[in-house]
């Protein structure tokens, strides 16, 4: 009996493990069903004929296929999958969006081997197994995640459409005033979409990641920060220098040179440690540019050029830059005297050989604002006050040195015909010195040194029918420059 005993627990022993084993095989292939779209089929396994029906409680994705056929399955699914297609994906590139359906970027999906794993949930492998996907059905839903694919070349085409024209140079912030307000408009990054690294980021996203609804990624792109922003532009509260010169005798010509040519400089900002030209903000001197033929200074000569008259804009700016105690590195003298200022305080510019450059030598940036109107040019300096108070600068022009003007006599035309053609201009040597008073003591620097030409007074005397004592009286007095010599022969030999 005891031994009768034995032999039946030996047997319920085996029939418990062989249940076991087929109900761990059973689970085994419920869950590569639910991870996999992959069939693998076993021995065992039979064809599913196309009238076969799904079990109770199978879900692909949120869509119920119970009791579907295979052909019933694959159109709700296509169903489900044109709904879905309408969903948006945004794809953002730095601070911007660009928005596009997923059918746009090429939305699918193969019915084909996802829908025959289905038809198969528990109607293949063993007895046991089959009877328990049955029973666990009946307790709740077994749910088949839907395979996406996307199409890359469609991905490639929405964002050379809809993504690239974001690309752009990174701008920096502006200011200005308005109102004796400053207004600052924030600087923008620059955006240089990769198309190539995003289309593989939109491709992974939509295949493996996003689970419909609307959908969210980031494309690949390189992003050039500003180099000048608005944080660093509100620095700028005080007047650092200002000057202004007056322009009313100036022809209407001129007068539009100089509006012009401050219309290009004004507004500049400069920041610290970067040179400023002002000769490169105003160029070409040409009429395409806004410029007028105007009177200026030419290898000591009063001649008409386009641009006339717009040194005046660079000598009054030097002024402004002179009181905010910017560093000068490059600074020309006229070649005659100017009148709108004194010795020394002028700066001329000529487009390829003079120029007036300064640097930003201090810790913060600096904006520049002129205006010309009314006859008066004027330009204001703005940056953050860094000198200390009760401080006090002022510029003072010496005379070294005056050359008078001489006559030049010129032979042209007949004998007796005596006639100006020139004004003259007294040449000098000048100084400029600057004149610092702080905490009671004054210190003298040299700024600069300045020359500038004499003109002389020229005449043209006449020769054509002197002869003998007259014409040698005549070329005399030309070749001594002599004015007096030359109308004492016309008189005695006219």
């Amino acid at each position: 009996m005891k031994k009768r005993i034995t032999h039946m627990m030996t047997a319920l022993s085996v029939l418990f493990l062989v249940v076991a084993i087929s109900t761990l095989v059973y689970a085994s292939e419920v869950d590569e069903v639910a991870e996999s779209t992959a069939v693998h089929e076993t021995e065992n396994d039979s064809p599913i004929e196309s009238t076969e029906r799904i079990l109770e409680g199978v879900y692909i994705d949120s869509v119920d296929v119970s009791n579907m056929t295979q052909e019933e399955a694959l159109a709700a699914v296509d169903k489900y999958l044109d709904e879905i297609r309408e969903y948006k994906i945004k794809m953002h590139v730095g601070n911007q969006t660009a928005t596009a359906t997923a059918g746009e970027l090429g939305l699918s999906w193969d019915g084909t081997v996802l829908i025959d794993k289905v038809m198969s949930i528990g109607k293949s492998g063993n007895l046991v197994s089959r009877f328990k996907v049955q029973e666990d059905l009946k307790q709740g839903a077994i749910r088949l995640v839907l395979p996406y694919e996307a199409d890359r070349a469609q991905i490639e085409q929405i964002i050379k459409e809809r993504c690239v024209p974001f690309d752009c140079e990174a701008v920096n912030a502006t200011i200005r005033t308005e109102g004796g307000e400053f207004v600052i408009e924030k600087e923008q990054s620059g955006i240089r979409v990769d198309e190539e690294q995003s289309v593989d980021i939109v491709e992974e996203y939509l295949s493996k990641l996003w689970r419909a609804g609307g959908g969210s990624v980031e494309l690949a792109a390189e992003i050039k920060q500003a180099a000048h922003t608005a944080i660093g532009l509100s620095e700028i509260t005080d007047v650092l220098g200002k000057a202004s010169t007056d322009y009313s005798a100036s022809s209407a010509n001129r007068a539009k040179n100089i509006r012009n040519g401050t219309a290009k400089v004004s507004g500049a900002v400069v920041f610290p440690g970067e040179e400023y030209s002002v000769c490169d903000a105003m160029v070409p001197f040409t009429e395409a540019n806004g410029y007028e033929l105007g009177a200026s200074y030419a290898d000591g000569e009063v001649v008409e050029s386009f641009g006339g008259g717009i040194c005046q804009v660079s000598t009054t700016l030097y002024l402004a830059l002179l009181r905010s105690e910017l560093e000068i590195l490059e600074r020309h003298e006229h070649s005659m005297t100017v009148k709108y200022v004194k010795l020394s305080m002028d700066a001329a510019i000529a487009e390829g050989s003079k120029d007036l450059v300064f640097r930003n030598n201090l810790d913060s940036p600096i904006y520049i604002e002129g205006y010309a109107n009314g006859g008066d040019i004027g330009f204001v300096v703005y940056g953050k006050e860094y000198r200390p108070e009760g401080r006090t600068v002022s510029y003072e022009s010496e005379t070294i040195e005056t050359i008078e003007p001489t006559v030049n006599l010129v032979a042209a035309g007949d004998f007796g015909r005596i006639e100006q053609i020139s004004q003259s201009q007294t040449g000098y040597k000048a100084s400029l010195w600057k004149l610092v008073t702080e905490n009671g003591e004054e210190t003298k620097t040299k700024v600069n040194d300045s020359r500038y030409q004499m003109q002389p007074t020229k005449y043209e005397v006449g020769v054509s029918g002197a002869t003998g004592a007259a014409a040698e009286a005549i070329y005399s007095a030309i070749e001594k420059n002599d004015l007096d010599a030359a109308f004492s022969a016309v008189y005695k030999y006219r």
